[in-house]
């Protein structure tokens, strides 16, 4: 048996999550067309809390060495993305449109890799870092 990718297994628990929620086309079987903006919202808040276990950072640890890299992390939230990659990476600059973001991001972050990494309270069209250029850039769940 082989491991499913993660489009694989992210569209097998948004097909759980809609039979969870009992979505239905309109022939009265399953969705299998776009949902209603309410019902998709209750999906990707029961899909959302899918990453207890790190299948996102495995995922991504699996795709990209971060070792070494200068990371941009696009909306931080607070700062599940950025812990991952602050321990890896040379440089993080991890930024969220909220402020209250930015502190629970900064106050989850390792004493020992708070050096490596510059938060900052804007969105993406305030970008505004010194031309320094990025490996890899991360958006989870911001956009």
């Amino acid at each position: 048996m082989r491991a499913l990718s993660w489009g694989e297994r992210h569209s097998a628990e948004v097909a759980v999550a809609a039979a969870r929620l009992g979505a239905r086309g309109r022939s009265g079987c399953p969705a299998r067309a776009p949902f209603t903006a309410r019902v998709h919202a209750r999906i990707v808040g029961l899909v959302q809390r899918r990453d207890r276990v790190g299948v996102e950072t495995a995922a991504i640890a699996a795709l990209v060495d971060l070792d070494g890299k200068q990371v941009l992390d696009v909306g931080c939230g607070g700062g599940r993305l950025t812990g991952f990659a602050a321990v890896r990476a040379a440089y993080v600059y991890a930024f969220d449109p909220e402020a209250e973001n930015v502190a629970k991001a900064s106050a989850a972050l390792a004493a020992e890799s708070r050096e490596r990494v510059r938060f900052a309270v804007h969105d993406a069209e305030a970008l505004d870092v010194e031309r320094r250029r990025f490996d890899v850039a991360l958006c989870g769940w911001s956009l």
